[in-house]
């Protein structure tokens, strides 16, 4: 059975992160209003908390079975061959998920940077780099991820802060959005944004014990909450919300209206360094992550090999998409049911442990 090394929990904490906060550089947020208008940054507070709730059914289920992981704990509760399905189901959504990132990606990028490039070229390149951190494994793209992250959050809290010349309080009113109900309802269905925070049970035997999980996992969502309100907020604050529906890059597009005069302008390049490595690192984590359960579901030995399969399967995955229409339809899918994948098949695993008196807890 393959294995990987032990990781520290600022590592981890910072992965999970960047694996949740990468989805605030592309166009959820003018996706969000039209669901609730302009409550998305008090709305996603809402996701975060029901996220919590749901991280605790994953950190009780570890608890249960302790040097564990999810795949592990499946085969336990479930069975040989229901555990294998549930693992398995995990893994095609993960992978999903990474397509529809990298594919979403490759189409942002099209449309402000290189609009001359080849799909196919934008992808390869992109892949290529996946691949590469796949290969090294993921002590080194959780140490890749801690390098980065000061840069980044640097970059982040930059253009949110040159960008308060353009912000206006008045857009944050009618302040109730499309109304409460349909703020609470968006926000709890739409927890699985914060659903990356299940890596944290696919690679527990890779983490400092369950203690230490409990707290990435509580920080992580945490964390990611804070980033992902600061940047639905100033969006609002800077675009009219009956506007901002049509903004496929809302972050891109206010770092092109910060200008302070001659000295101080076009700080775009700041953005894209942010945009571009987060989103190669959150796409790695969960492509990777794919590739693991993969390996240990099928009990293979050298992950090398799926590695390659995996990533050349993804670049095929990603050219598939049509336009940028088709991706964010597949968007709005993973949110409004990523849940079921990362928090109710844990919980059923979790209320069949309890049934079955399978776990730790049982025999105490």
């Amino acid at each position: 059975m393959i294995t990987e090394g032990k990781i520290g929990v600022r590592e981890a904490i910072w992965l999970v992160t960047l694996a949740i906060s990468a989805k605030m550089f592309f166009a959820s947020p003018s996706m969000l209003v039209g669901l609730v208008g302009n409550t998305g940054w008090y709305m996603t507070l809402i996701s975060a908390v029901t996220a919590l709730a749901g991280f605790m059914f994953i950190y009780l289920l570890l608890k249960r079975f302790p040097g564990r992981d999810i795949m592990e704990i499946f085969d336990i509760t479930l069975g040989r061959v229901l555990g294998f399905a549930f693992s398995g189901i995990l893994a095609i959504y993960l992978l999903f998920k990474a397509v529809t990132r990298i594919a979403e990606f490759n189409e942002v990028i099209k449309v402000y940077v290189f609009p001359l490039s080849p799909n196919w070229l934008i992808t390869g390149i992109y892949v290529i780099c996946v691949f590469t951190l796949c290969i090294l494994g993921l002590e080194s793209i959780a140490r890749f991820a801690k390098l980065l992250i000061y840069f980044m959050l640097a970059g982040f809290l930059v253009v949110l802060i040159l960008s308060s010349q353009n912000y206006n309080p008045n857009y944050l009113y009618p302040i109730l959005g499309y109304g409460l109900d349909k703020t609470l309802l968006h926000g709890v269905v739409r927890s699985s944004v914060y659903g990356e925070v299940i890596l944290l049970a696919v690679f527990a035997q890779s983490l400092q014990g369950l203690k230490h999980i409990k707290k990435e996992g509580v920080i992580g969502i945490l964390l990611s909450a804070v980033l992902i309100s600061l940047s639905l907020l100033s969006y609002i604050l800077t675009f009219p919300y009956y506007t901002e529906r049509d903004i496929t890059a809302p972050m891109y597009e206010m770092a092109t209206f910060i200008d302070y005069g001659r000295f101080l302008q076009r700080v775009e390049p700041i953005f894209l360094f942010v945009w571009i490595t987060s989103t190669l690192i959150s796409s790695t984590i969960v492509t990777y992550s794919f590739i693991w359960i993969y390996c240990r579901i099928f009990r293979m030995q050298d992950k090398k090999p799926i590695c390659i399969a995996g990533c050349i399967l993804l670049y095929a995955a990603v050219l598939m998409h049509k336009d940028i229409e088709t991706v964010l339809d597949y968007v709005q899918w993973l949110r409004n049911y990523g849940a079921i994948f990362v928090f109710i098949l844990p919980l059923v695993s979790l209320a069949t442990a309890f049934i079955r008196k399978k776990g730790a807890k049982a025999h105490a």
